[in-house]
């Protein structure tokens, strides 16, 4: 992954909003699956790596 100093602060900016806001739909969809029966393993799986990349994002959102 290349740092902030590497590509420029606003271009680092959109790409962690562009992650943040695919981990969020990531965690809808597990969500879905769940409601849906779609699959429980599935389902948990999308949630807890959505909510991950999601607090990845958020933290470097904030040291940027």
């Amino acid at each position: 992954m290349e740092s902030e100093s590497e590509m420029g602060r606003t271009r680092y900016r959109l790409y962690m909003i562009i992650g943040l806001v695919t981990s969020l739909l990531l965690a809808a969809a597990g969500v879905a699956a769940l409601l849906t029966n779609g699959g429980p393993v599935l389902g948990w799986a999308m949630i807890i790596a959505g909510l991950a990349i999601a607090v990845v994002s958020v933290v470097q959102l904030r040291r940027s």
